[in-house]
């Protein structure tokens, strides 16, 4: 339906005209992402029939193939493995573990390891990553060659793995473990895959001791920040039930899959049955209403089910079960479509509401009208999910009040609903994200020459906020628009344009504080006026490069529509890069307003 009625809207006269997305077009934006999760159980040095036996250890390039083997059965997006032996950076290096460093036992010890021949397996499309951790003195070689054949040669040091099918960036290991007496070191390795919002990480709690965990669980969360809850996946062995000490905070403020199975069993050999525990989580930041997870399972096939007695042969290959889940994606900043691509929305000349869906390159298709009237004089804007149901919704103030246009999902609008009134009827309206941290969208408004926040309230539409003062004098002359979160803090940040004076044209950045303000701004980029550029509007990530886009119409010739490409200067601060004509014209006299 949508794409007759886009054919349709592109014969209308008077429509600007979009650019064709162009070649070489980026990973698009997924919606669903499955994961994988195993302890692999690849250290242990213990034959069968001894207590903590790891069931085909010899096996290493076998162990790994499996691996790859679950990983195209259920076409997973990412893998994350727990006490796997790897390495960091060329495989024939001296592998340098974040732990004690443990020298490398015999030339082109990486190439043996499960990591090498796993990447081996997956071919170039993944994206493959390990952080070692280390153990107590006595085992620091157990991903070393033994003495004893039995063993096997095992290569690399033992810790977490991460691999991503496609491209990881802002890769980061953060060491949970802080008490130096304890003479171990367990990671959390945690990465991005271009095209997903949420940062990916893998971890491993050590077993035995509760405090011992809960501090490595606050060591994480601390180290993720506002991410924790703001965009965040994740998994690992945490060596506990949901409803333990360690897992409290995890449980309580993300969304837990539920296997409602067990992942992991000891069979010892003395003993009749096997004991059983779910230590295989995975977590995710929550949406304001409804689950993130469409699926959640444990794959027993893949787990060793036997008795742990000598001579006989395992059944899996592991003591753990892989986890598989696929969990649904927040809705991508600026997409009204639901395809995983940032949109543009604006208002004509008629009064009419317009939606140009991206391709996924900053380039715009042909519009399809969402709102036949009544449009003329509105601040619109569109970044976050207001009523819960994971599409993202229109903000507008329309006269002077503030309303909500719920999204059905493909860009229309269903009925409005009033959430503000008694602003200035020339108030500027910026929907920049979670700007609290309490998992709801939240609102920018300049009225009256003061800035404003709105914030969301989550499970209730309206959400019957107070508008809550935090810029005074001097935002009648700039522009506003929700620049998402271009640092890459966890909090969404703020782009505005000086419209008169003597830094009229220029752009400035403020990047967004715990305390949901804005630090002193930085210049963002410079020249536009508005005689040269009339109207700008954030374009969020519309390249799904990584950074944060903008779109700004021309007042030249017939009026074009440019794409910037975010960048970074020197100072590391984000900032406007190369722009790209993407419309051709008729966007001077035809739109109004972008949003």
């Amino acid at each position: 339906m949508l794409t007759a009625l886009l054919a349709a809207a592109a014969l209308t006269s008077g429509t600007p005209a979009p650019a064709q997305a162009a070649a070489g077009d980026p990973v698009p934006a997924k919606r669903e992402l499955t994961v994988l999760t195993w302890n692999i159980c690849g250290e242990t040095l213990v034959l069968r029939g001894g207590a903590g036996y790891c069931p085909h250890r010899p096996d290493v390039k076998a162990k790994a193939l499996q691996v790859a083997e679950l990983a195209r059965k259920y076409q997973a997006d990412v893998i994350m493995l727990q006490e796997v032996c790897g390495y960091e950076g060329d495989i024939n290096a001296t592998p340098q573990p974040h732990g004690t460093p443990v020298p490398s036992l015999f030339p082109g010890a990486n190439s043996k390891s499960h990591m090498a021949f796993l990447q081996a397996d997956l071919k170039s499309e993944w994206t493959v990553r390990h952080a070692a951790g280390s153990r107590s003195t006595d085992k620091e070689s157990y991903c070393r060659n033994s003495t004893d054949e039995r063993y096997g040669e095992i290569g690399g040091s033992i810790g977490v793995l991460l691999a991503v099918k496609g491209t990881m960036h802002d890769v980061r290991i953060i060491e949970t473990v802080t008490d130096t007496s304890l003479k171990r070191s367990m990671p959390a390795l945690c990465g991005r895959l271009v095209g997903w919002p949420d940062q990916l990480c893998t971890t491993h709690l050590i077993a035995g001791n509760n405090t011992v965990q809960q501090a490595q669980m606050s060591e994480i969360k601390t180290q993720l920040g506002t991410s924790w809850t703001q965009g965040t996946l994740i998994g690992g062995d945490f060596n506990g039930n949901l409803d333990d000490p360690d897992l409290t905070a995890a449980h309580q403020e993300l969304d837990a899959c539920e296997t409602n199975t067990f992942t992991h069993q000891t069979w010892a050999a003395d003993k009749t049955t096997a004991q059983t525990w779910n230590m295989d989580h995975l977590f995710a930041s929550k949406l304001s209403a409804g689950t993130r997870w469409t699926s959640c399972l444990a794959d027993h096939e893949a787990m060793d089910k036997t008795q742990n007695v000598a001579g006989t042969e395992p059944d899996g290959w592991s003591d753990h079960a892989p986890v598989i889940a696929t969990l649904r994606q927040t809705p991508v900043p600026g997409d009204m479509t639901g395809d995983g691509k940032p949109d543009l929305v604006a208002i004509d000349n008629t009064g009419k509401l317009r939606l140009y869906p991206g391709t996924g390159t900053g380039a715009l298709t042909a519009p399809l009208t969402i709102g036949n009237s009544g449009w003329t004089g509105a601040s619109i804007a569109h970044r976050g999910d207001w009523n819960g149901d994971g599409t993202e919704d229109l903000l507008a103030r329309v006269g002077d009040e503030l309303r909500i246009y719920p999204n059905q999902g493909d860009g229309t609008l269903t009925a409005w609903t009033p959430v503000a009134s008694s602003l200035s009827t020339t108030a500027r309206v910026a929907a920049v994200g979670d700007l609290n941290l309490d998992g709801t969208p939240d609102a920018v408004i300049s009225s009256n020459d003061r800035l404003y926040r709105y914030d969301g309230i989550r499970g209730t539409l309206p959400p019957s906020a107070t508008l809550v003062e935090f810029g005074t004098q001097g935002w009648t002359d700039r522009d506003i628009t929700g620049l998402g979160d271009a640092d890459h803090d966890g909090r969404p940040d703020l782009l505005t344009r000086q419209r008169t004076g003597t830094d009229a044209g220029k752009l400035w950045y403020h990047r967004s504080l715990p305390d949901g303000t804005f630090a002193a701004p930085t210049q963002y980029g410079y020249g536009y006026t508005i005689t040269a550029r009339p109207l700008i509007s954030a374009a969020a990530d519309a390249d799904s490069n990584g950074t944060a886009d903008m779109w700004a119409t021309t007042s030249d010739g017939t009026g074009r529509l440019l794409y910037y490409k975010g960048g970074t200067n020197t100072a590391g601060n984000p900032t406007d890069g190369p722009s790209t004509e993407v419309g051709t014209g008729g966007w001077n006299t035809t739109i109004t307003t972008l949003g």
